[in-house]
């Protein structure tokens, strides 16, 4: 079972995050006709670059490099960019009902008819064995109870138990290294006359969807 650790906090200098859909395209020999399916296996990707990493920060990232052993452990991360949901939120939101799968999230718990999310939104949960990262792709309201079906993508990768807690302040997801190789540019540097020598590492990840 891989070792989970949480990002530290810090920011990078750029970042690039996105979807790789698992889809596959089928098209005619005969009338170029194409045919487009959608499967199982979506997942994030998140790619953070930091320049001019020195003292504790450099050696903070080295040893989360360190912590990774390639592609053995986790960590959990978000958006750097994400600055917080634009629906109203509020309540207790949790998911309402186990055996779940798919792009829909059936949950309770939330102010009653209320636009609680926007598309573009993030939201997580626990899975039981991970945290899983999803992007809200509708606006959402909420019934007259506080329940909401949620369209997300990615799909569920593992049911997550009834009743469990939504994460909508810090959603984060569970990431490993696209690559076994970890690496970094050192560069000899000056400041005041005074050698302070600083690192440049940039990090792949994929999203861990378990088995």
């Amino acid at each position: 079972m891989p070792s989970v650790a949480v990002f530290p906090a810090i920011i990078p200098s750029a970042s690039e995050m996105g979807i790789v859909s698992n889809t596959k395209q089928f098209i005619s020999p005969l009338t170029g006709y194409t045919q487009t399916t959608s499967r199982r296996g979506a997942r994030w990707f998140l790619r953070m670059s930091f320049l001019n990493l020195r003292a504790d920060e450099r050696g903070v990232l080295k040893g989360l490099l360190g912590f990774m052993d390639g592609q053995v452990n986790r960590i959990q991360v978000g958006d750097h960019s994400y600055t917080g949901a634009r629906g109203a939120l509020g309540g207790t939101p949790l998911v309402n009902g186990a055996t779940q799968v798919g792009s829909i999230l059936l949950t309770s718990g939330w102010p009653t008819s209320t636009v609680v999310l926007k598309a573009g939104d993030l939201i997580s949960f626990s899975n039981g064995t991970y945290s899983e990262l999803k992007q809200v792709t509708s606006n959402i309201t909420s019934s007259a109870t506080g329940t909401a079906s949620i369209t997300i993508n990615p799909e569920i990768h593992k049911s997550p138990a009834n009743s469990a807690s939504i994460e909508t302040a810090n959603p984060v997801g569970t990431f490993m290294l696209a690559s076994p190789v970890i690496n970094w540019t050192n560069r000899p540097s000056q400041i005041g006359g005074v050698s302070s020598p600083a690192s440049d590492i940039s990090i792949d990840l994929v999203e861990d969807i378990g088995t």
